[in-house]
């Protein structure tokens, strides 16, 4: 019987220590995340997932202890592997799986729609994000791979110490996308995770039985840590963006307006919707209505009762002696996540949408009861109301049950109410109305300017009633703050004031004339005013932005300045060529612009989300975090992965032409041996030349057995022969190495060269063919 025959494969100790540190130190990397993520069960879903494909990694190298190690990590890798997928159904796809647990297509597909989902939420959020299911999906994915790296790496090498780099690669993306917020925490509890692994690893170098206490303890430390530390960092880091960017900062349901400068700061703009309606020159379009001043912010009016919507309207607040036209309005969602649905004003019914939805009759607006709608279209018949100057000049301002509106926040700044009375009392007229027009046109018609940098760069930049005051001074901002100082203006004259975020009309398309294309440059915030017997009434302090109503133009007259009307053309006798008609404002009317080649939302900016308005549903890159290309972003991801992927190939390559250049026959040796073992055939260093080249050669040529014996007589004669080291020449060398990958199969040959497992050990000292020094010598110099 042969001395392969009698050598038995060496049983390997248990890992299941080491596979539970590999999890803590995940689990403790994995809490630098909550300084990028705001909401959800991110944490806990990411573990179970992590968990659960550690646990099969693990079994499966316990049930395999005696095979080869190769067999043993590709099996342990695959086991993770379907526990993840397992995992990831029940989680997020279980009812399209067979029992909740076995994945269909439909299951595949589901997963595909995550991953677009959580892609689009990623481009269209700011830092800390909303986890969103998409969000939560890809994190579970990418912990549970790196969980799975770090538990192989720990287990299946001889190099512990290398679990640092996909460790390290986790903590590097909060440092990256948030420079300066890592927590110290975070830090403390991935190192005592690393030690812990290193000490399992090698338990007589940390101390052996006496290090069992310290070892509990610190895995404990961990854990605890893994468990707490996310629910106490903070939730935004400081300077850095408040919660919900871009888009979807504006309708997440944190705070419709707190991002809004940022979607309006983007370089490109994305298309957020289309809509085609019978209204001439477009609609504005409401989100929500803001009503509650605290003292950073101000909260949007809380949701009303579930319905199943259809009809909504009209709205109570609505005057029955307004006169009001019917319109008709389709809109289509493209690039936009939103949990409000953008409604024109004064909505009667709305059809087209599936399941239950929060009606708010005070606005009248629909939210969704949880999460948040991307896309779809869905009809809407409204009012336009067309309140007269004499309707509203006459309308008092006392209605009941409207405290809400005249709230004023605590500890106001004096100089908010002061500058209102002073712009009321220059009113022509002494009514609500009249005060309501001064307001505005202290805006409009004096020395405030339009800007989106201006509050960022002066530090200004928010909706706080300290802010408007701050504002007041500085009389630069955009449509946030002109909205924020109306309203409360406004509340300190006793006028029942709120604030509605939407969009603008947008642009008309000219391909479709009765069609609106509306950007993330539309994202706007106006006032709303309550007279008694009319209702809400819109009006628009910012200056170049918007369509002021003609109830609020600067033509309306004052109320002992009524002009007289020539009979036979209706207009005031006193109005020359140049005046502007009735019912419009100096300022350029955005609804009138037709979209043409230089002023057309950039195709270049809509997010990739397959539905922005293309044929194909390609789009190019949308932006990331305010002008971050997401494509660019992702290609660069993409251009790490593959060179990490990539470099054990080149390293092993690199190793290899080294070794075939040394003249030593040891370096030659311990490269046929690495290949064989990369291979997943006999490589225990252990075994003596002679038994691994009869385990090797069995089924070779007689040409390719003598070159191996040539190799291992060489070995033999430099460890016992002394004196000069005999040549060993590269070729054939490499022919011992073409007959090893020929004895392997295919798939082997394949994961040799992709995941070469011999670089995840230290290299053997094989010390029986240890040669003297001025032997070496001698070598070198022939």
């Amino acid at each position: 019987m042969s001395e392969r025959a009698t050598s038995p494969i060496p049983q390997r100790r248990s890992t299941l220590g080491l596979s539970a540190a590999a999890l803590l130190a995940v689990a403790a990397a994995l809490t630098g995340f909550g300084v990028l993520l705001d909401e959800g069960l991110w944490g806990p879903t990411a573990l179970v997932v992590a968990t659960a494909a550690i646990a099969a990694a693990a079994l499966v190298r316990v049930a395999m202890r005696r095979a080869r190690r190769l067999f043993s990590v590709v099996a342990a890798l695959g086991a993770a592997g379907v526990a993840a997928l397992l995992s990831l159904t029940l989680l997020f796809a279980a009812d399209t799986a067979l029992l909740g647990l076995v994945p269909t297509p439909d299951t595949l597909q589901r997963f595909v729609e995550l991953i677009r989902a959580g892609e689009l939420s990623i481009a269209e959020q700011s830092i800390p994000a909303v986890a969103d299911e998409g969000i939560r999906f890809l994190l579970a994915s990418g912990v549970a791979a790196f969980a799975v790296l770090v538990d192989t790496v720990v287990t299946a090498s001889r190099r512990p110490a290398a679990a640092a780099i996909p460790l390290l690669g986790m903590l590097a993306v909060p440092v990256i996308l948030a420079p300066g917020a890592l927590p110290l925490l975070t830090v403390l509890a991935t190192t005592a995770a690393f030690l812990l692994l290193l000490a399992l690893h090698r338990p007589a170098a940390s101390g052996g039985a006496p290090a069992l206490g310290r070892a509990v303890a610190v895995a404990a430390s961990v854990l605890v840590a893994a468990l707490i530390v996310p629910p106490l960092l903070p939730s935004v880091v400081a300077g850095a963006a408040l919660p919900g960017g871009g888009v979807a900062g504006l309708v997440t349901g944190i705070n419709p307006v707190l991002e809004l400068g940022d979607d309006l700061r983007r370089n490109t703009p994305v298309t957020a919707l289309r809509y085609s309606t019978d209204a001439d020159g477009g609609l504005y379009l409401t989100l929500s209505h803001l009503a509650e001043f605290t003292d950073d912010s101000v909260q949007p009016v809380v949701a009303g009762e579930q319905v199943q919507p259809s009809t909504i309207g009209p709205p109570a607040w609505l005057g029955a002696a307004v006169e009001t036209t019917s319109v008709s309005t389709r809109i289509q969602l493209e690039n936009v996540r939103t949990r409000w649905l953008p409604l024109p004003s004064a909505p009667e019914t709305v059809t087209g949408l599936a399941g239950e939805w929060r009606v708010n009759t005070a606005g009248v607006t629909l939210s969704t009861v949880e999460g948040s709608v991307r896309e779809g279209a869905y009809d809407v018949e409204s009012l336009v109301a067309q309140p007269t100057p004499e309707q509203l000049r006459s309308a008092l301002v006392a209605a009941p049950r409207l405290e809400p509106y005249r709230a004023l926040p605590e500890g106001i700044d004096p100089i908010i109410a002061l500058t209102a009375q002073q712009v009321a009392d220059a009113a022509p007229g002494d009514s609500a109305y009249d005060a309501a027009l001064a307001l505005q046109r202290y805006f409009t018609q004096g020395d405030f300017v339009y800007s989106e940098s201006a509050p960022v760069e002066l530090g200004y930049d928010g909706t706080s009633a300290d802010i408007v005051a701050v504002f007041l001074e500085a009389r630069a901002g955009y449509c946030v703050h002109y909205a924020s100082a109306m309203t409360l203006m406004a509340r300190t004259l006793g006028i029942p004031a709120r604030i509605a975020v939407g969009f603008l009309p947008g642009v008309r398309n000219p391909d479709a004339p009765s069609e609106y294309i509306v950007s993330t440059d539309d994202l706007h915030a106006w006032p709303e005013l309550h007279f008694d017997g009319i209702g809400w009434v819109r009006f628009e302090p910012t200056p170049s932005r918007g369509a002021v109503p003609e109830y609020a133009s600067a033509d309306v007259p004052a109320p002992d300045d009524v002009p007289e009307i020539d009979p036979e053309t209706g207009e005031p006798i006193d109005a020359g060529p140049d005046a502007p008609a009735p019912g419009t404002d100096t300022e350029t009317d955005p609804v009138d612009r037709v979209v043409g080649p230089t002023d057309a939302p950039d195709a270049g900016g809509l997010i990739d989300g397959g539905n922005d308005g293309s044929a194909d549903g390609s789009g190019a890159p949308g932006t990331l975090d305010g002008g971050t290309d997401a494509r660019a972003l992702a290609a660069a991801l993409t251009a790490l992965l593959v060179a990490l992927v990539l470099a054990p190939a080149l390293w092993r390559v690199l190793r290899r032409t080294a070794r075939l250049r040394s003249p030593d026959p040891l370096d030659h040796w311990r490269e046929a041996r690495d290949t064989a073992r990369d291979l997943g055939l006999l490589a225990d260093p252990e075994q003596t030349p002679r038994q691994l080249a009869e385990s090797w050669s069995s089924a070779w040529s007689t040409d390719e057995v003598a070159q191996l014996d040539a190799l291992r007589h060489a070995l033999e004669q430099r460890a016992f022969a002394g004196g000069a080291l005999p040549a060993t020449t590269p070729g054939s060398t490499a022919r011992v190495l073409g007959a090893l990958r020929g004895s392997a199969p295919w798939w082997a040959r394949a994961i040799a060269r992709i995941a070469p497992v011999s670089l995840l050990d230290r290299t053997p000292r094989d010390e029986r063919f240890s040669v003297d020094s001025a032997s070496m010598a001698g070598v070198a110099d022939n």
